[in-house]
């Protein structure tokens, strides 16, 4: 699954991406309690992935590359169950927090969570 950059809207605030196909959105949206990372239909709310990311700014281009990697094999006419499948220790709406160092370490060749301790 490729994504281009769009304009922001009311669910993407911060980095809005559009699927190739227009499927897709994909991005970020600034929260009192940090950064989501986030994914839906297009024109819908996210339904499919909603990463809490925190507040460490330094880790979130890491992070967001990491899930990128993850969508990239994918087809754009996946179903939500088979995006849920690239990340099998989150499932819908995970705590990223949970799993962060494993996916920076994924991201980076582990050179980000060593960082982050």
């Amino acid at each position: 699954m490729l994504f281009q950059r769009s304009g922001p809207n009311d669910h993407y605030g911060a980095l809005r991406l559009v699927s190739a196909g227009g499927i897709w959105e994909f991005g970020m949206s600034l929260r009192p309690t940090g950064t989501r990372l986030r994914m839906g239909r297009m024109g819908r709310p996210p339904s499919v992935l909603d990463f809490c990311m925190g507040t460490d700014v330094a880790v979130y281009a890491d992070i967001f590359q990491a899930v990128l990697r993850r969508l990239e094999p994918l087809s754009e006419s996946a179903p939500a169950s088979e995006i849920d499948a690239a990340f099998p220790w989150a499932g819908t709406r995970p705590d990223l927090a949970i799993h962060i160092h494993a996916l920076l370490a994924e991201a980076a060749g582990g050179e980000t969570a060593r960082r982050l301790g």
